[in-house]
């Protein structure tokens, strides 16, 4: 199936989010509302998703805390949305972080 054509759904989710030290080497971290790249190892794509943070505005390498997530997955991964899934957080191809499913 071609990603033109991929059924999507929209997704609320509550998850820990958290930023790795060494890959934001040199960088204040993320602010609350961003929209990195979600990627889930094993797909050819990415999913879109923004990041609200729940206690803070901004996120610091190396550490992680719970978030909302608002997203929009291929409708044929609505399914791995359960607690304890994870996946990473990347800008283009590069991963920064993970995020991991607490509730939906």
């Amino acid at each position: 199936m071609d990603e033109n054509e991929m059924e999507t759904t929209d997704l609320t989710l509550k998850a820990e989010v958290g930023l790795h030290q060494s890959c934001m080497e040199g960088r204040k971290g993320y602010g609350t509302g961003i929209r990195p790249n979600h990627w889930i190892p094993g797909r050819d794509y990415t999913f879109l998703g923004q990041i609200e943070f729940s206690d803070r505005d901004l996120l610091k390498p190396g550490e992680s805390c719970e978030a909302t997530i608002n997203c929009i997955v291929a409708s044929q991964d609505k399914e791995l949305f359960k607690p304890g899934f994870a996946w990473h957080i990347c800008e283009a191809n590069k991963i920064m972080g993970y995020a991991k499913v607490l509730s939906c």
